[in-house]
């Protein structure tokens, strides 16, 4: 099975220390094996989407230091159009407009339960009885 490639983006360690480990978790019970990649900014994320190969998913805080995580999206899009992107926020209301850039909304603060749920649906992998 291929390695399943993560990017996620965002500027507080504590997050994305918390969603590697809550993924990696998760991925052990499916037997895959990931990698992930992070970046603490959008200038960070875009040099991450052009000099790797395509990631399988991202999940992208919205409101980052230097701009707005659908800069990020938009860029991921364009290297391909089969990465699934996650986006990450405290506000969803707030980017009602930008949907159709993401494949599904996180919701902060990130609940362990939902997020693994929405994890597996960003990845589209079986549920897990």
């Amino acid at each position: 099975m291929a390695e399943k490639r993560i990017l996620i983006v965002d500027d507080v360690n504590f997050n994305i220390e918390f969603e590697t480990k809550l993924i990696k978790n998760l991925m052990v019970g499916y037997k895959k094996t990931i990698h992930i990649d992070e970046a603490h900014s959008v200038e960070e994320a875009l040099k991450m989407i052009d000099q790797n190969e395509s990631y399988d998913a991202m999940i992208i805080d919205m409101n980052l230091p230097d701009g707005s995580g659908v800069d990020v999206a938009k860029a991921a899009r364009k290297k391909d159009e089969g990465t699934r992107l996650a986006a990450l926020t405290i506000y969803p209301n707030e980017y009602e407009a930008e949907r159709a850039h993401f494949d599904l909304f996180l919701k902060k603060p990130i609940m362990m339960d939902i997020y693994k749920q929405n994890f597996i649906r960003l990845l589209q992998l079986p549920e897990m009885g």
